[in-house]
């Protein structure tokens, strides 16, 4: 239904919201508590990341110093056998070349077979 016609002089009282007139005291006060709460859960954040912290960089640590152990050794093995290392590395450089060579070559098959298709379909 249609508002009934009011008289301009009359000023306009209702308790909507409207952008030209202070937010009432039950706004003010929901916003107050809502900037305590968000005080509160930015404090809690910022102690559990600490925490969080903390237990991250032991663990990080520990890592580290266990790789550094496990680094030493290794390069004294190294040093106690050079012929022996040098060895290991060619075998693996040359294993590492007949992987590359048989995936070269297939994939190379592979080319040739598509372009033999091609041609066969069009003549």
């Amino acid at each position: 239904m249609a508002e009934p016609i009011r008289n301009l002089k009359t000023p306009v009282t209702t308790d909507a919201p409207s952008f030209d007139r202070e937010p009432s005291e039950n706004v003010s006060s929901e916003i107050a508590t809502l900037r305590s709460e968000i005080a509160s859960l930015r404090q809690l954040l910022a102690e559990r990341t600490g925490a969080a912290y903390e237990k991250i960089s032991g663990r990080a640590s520990d890592a580290a110093s266990y790789v550094q152990s496990e680094a030493s050794s290794v390069a004294g093995t190294i040093r106690e056998h050079p012929a022996a290392t040098s060895t290991l590395f060619a075998v693996i450089g040359a294993i590492g070349f007949a992987i590359g060579y048989v995936v070269a070559t297939a994939s190379a098959e592979s080319k040739q077979a598509w372009y033999r298709r091609y041609l066969s379909d069009r003549f």
